[in-house]
């Protein structure tokens, strides 16, 4: 009975350590990813626009790599499959180890990679709620950070992080939402300034394969109701990608 009690003594003090925002968002970084891996997602795209609402639905192919010494921290590529129209659109992206990313898409029609520039990360990724910059890795640098206290989300307590870009971003912060049982994103606000919400992201539904796990189900709010859904279909650890598949001669093969 007294072992019982220090064991949960023990763990009563551990979830009410008080750790700081670098260290939470460490903990958030620090699960395990595979070397490699593919996954099939689905996007729903929803527009409001006076009283009538519009969904397309859009399929893609994300290929990943993550590599462990270098210059490269990961690269991913992502390749449309439905419907016809967009269907070959793709998608790279480089993360370098000191936490600098470089982007380039490609449409079929052109047959040609284009950089995307620092100015044009406040675009929409493909007409969807994400920007490109959403897409980006962010290191733990590139933020000032505030921890502003916990808070309940469906149940669960989630440790609450204010961030502020160091460095030329959309946003002039973002409010981040940490489940502290998990050490899992649950939910981000972007603010345009100090007062105005753009959009809200709420994560959920995890899958776990091969003591590997990722968010099954992404969905952006915009304020003025337009909304994209991202939902994982299959999801495929150490699957032996080449490095090849990461490169611009790759990108814009059909």
């Amino acid at each position: 009975m007294i072992r019982n009690s220090l064991v949960f003594l023990i763990i009563g003090v551990l979830i009410a350590q008080d750790f700081t925002p670098e260290e939470i968002l460490s903990y958030v970084a620090s699960h395990p990813k595979p070397d490699n891996s593919i996954t099939e997602i689905r996007l729903e795209i929803t527009r409001k626009k006076k009283n009538k609402t519009k969904t397309k639905v859009r399929e893609f192919t994300r290929y990943e790599k993550i590599y462990k010494s270098g210059k490269f921290k990961s690269k991913s590529l992502a390749r449309f499959q439905k419907p016809k129209i967009v269907k070959g659109t793709s998608f790279l992206s480089w993360v370098y180890d000191n936490g600098k990313t470089v982007q380039w898409f490609s449409l079929p029609k052109i047959k040609k990679a284009k950089k995307v520039k620092a100015k044009e990360k406040s675009k929409s990724f493909l007409n969807t709620d994400f920007t490109y910059e959403d897409l980006e890795n962010r290191s733990l640098g590139s933020d000032s950070l505030v921890n502003i206290g916990s808070e309940y989300l469906n149940g669960s307590q989630c440790k609450v992080i204010m961030a502020w870009p160091k460095g030329p971003s959309s946003y002039f912060s973002r409010k981040i939402w940490v489940n502290s049982q998990t050490w899992r994103i649950s939910k981000v606000e972007y603010y345009i300034s100090e007062s105005k919400k753009d959009k809200t992201l709420y994560v959920s539904d995890f899958i776990n394969k091969n003591g590997f796990s990722i968010a099954g189900k992404m969905i952006m709010e915009k304020e003025n109701g337009n909304k994209t859904v991202m939902e994982v279909m299959s999801y495929k650890p150490d699957i032996g990608l080449k490095d090849e598949v990461f490169t611009i001669d790759f990108l814009v093969k059909k």
